[in-house]
């Protein structure tokens, strides 16, 4: 190393002599400059300031115990380093369980739209992350729940990649089922729920269809011809859609209709969202409704304004005398 160290230098040093010194024991300065490979006279000026170094405790400030120590008599004496006290590196750091089941799970969100030769590597990552005891201690294993997602995200990133077209048996929000063969163009996500943004062949146009309603895909040997839109990362128009409807709703309502893919515009004062969603028929706006009774309002358009409120005057004639 060049005797001219800069700062990170001799930090690195520092942090680099500390664990030999843990795991070797007591050592001439001449074999850390040699190991080290840099001047005698630089290890001894760096171990003289190890010996005032340190953590400072709860009080935020040094006392002996939030010090590294050394044996001074050996150091002047014979020329030899010995740590007689170190702090801070006595402690192996720990993720917390918050941090350990974060990184689980997006190692599982991504596993599925790995190429292929990188999915084990995330898998033992995953696998390796949850069996470290988390740094409050407790039980350190973490499970996650898988609902088939992954096998159908696998299938299309298959076609993705290799341009490819993907078949699927699709049910819509009103419950028809159809066999669809489309083009994949975007993977993507609408809060909790995945999207897949293709150009469908049997409606000839581009469309968007949430995973959770897709059964059965299959990649298929035929290529895919049509390139994204410019508008194919911003267009959220789920596949069969008629009409947008405008909605009120809170953060928690929002959790429980995204099936209904909905894309959040904005939040007002009071801490209500505006979104929109896309509906296959003025009357599917009351799936929207019972989902979240109480917490979501339909705005617009009208047809679905009074699709819900005929729903809720036949349910109130039911309480009249």
């Amino acid at each position: 190393m060049s005797q001219q160290l800069t700062t990170p230098d001799r930090v690195m040093l520092l942090m680099s002599f500390v664990p030999y010194l843990k795991e070797h024991g007591p050592t001439r300065v001449t074999d850390l400059a040699s190991i080290f490979g840099v001047d005698a006279r630089v290890v001894r000026k760096l171990v003289r300031f190890l010996g005032v170094a340190g953590v400072p405790g709860e009080t935020q400030t040094y006392q002996h115990e939030d010090l590294f120590d050394i044996d001074w008599d050996a150091l002047e004496q014979h020329d030899i380093v010995s740590l007689t006290q170190t702090v801070a590196v006595d402690d192996t750091p720990r993720f917390s369980s918050a941090e350990t089941s974060a990184l689980i799970a997006g190692l599982h969100a991504l596993t599925p739209m790995l190429p292929a030769e990188m999915r084990q590597a995330a898998v033992s990552a995953a696998a390796k992350l949850a069996s470290v005891q988390p740094a409050e201690g407790g039980q350190g294993a973490v499970s996650i729940t898988e609902d088939g997602v992954p096998e159908r995200l696998s299938e299309i990133t298959t076609a993705i990649a290799a341009q490819t077209r993907l078949s699927f048996d699709y049910r819509a929000a009103d419950g028809t089922l159809t066999r669809r063969t489309v083009e994949p163009l975007l993977l993507g996500q609408a809060g909790e729920a995945w999207y897949l943004r293709a150009y469908c062949l049997e409606r000839d146009a581009e469309r968007t269809f949430l995973l959770d309603r897709m059964r059965d895909p299959r990649a298929l040997a035929d290529k895919a011809t049509h390139l994204p839109s410019s508008e194919a990362h911003e267009t959220l128009e789920v596949a069969g859609a008629e009409l947008t409807a405008r909605l009120r709703l809170t953060r928690l309502a929002l959790q429980r209709i995204l099936d209904f893919a909905p894309r959040v515009l904005a939040e007002g004062p009071d801490g209500w969202l505006v979104a929109e969603v896309e509906l296959l028929h003025a009357e599917a706006a009351v799936r929207l409704v019972q989902a979240a009774p109480g917490e979501v309002i339909v705005e617009a358009p009208e047809a679905a304004c009074a699709a819900v409120q005929a729903w809720a005057d036949r349910a109130l004639a039911s309480y009249d005398a």
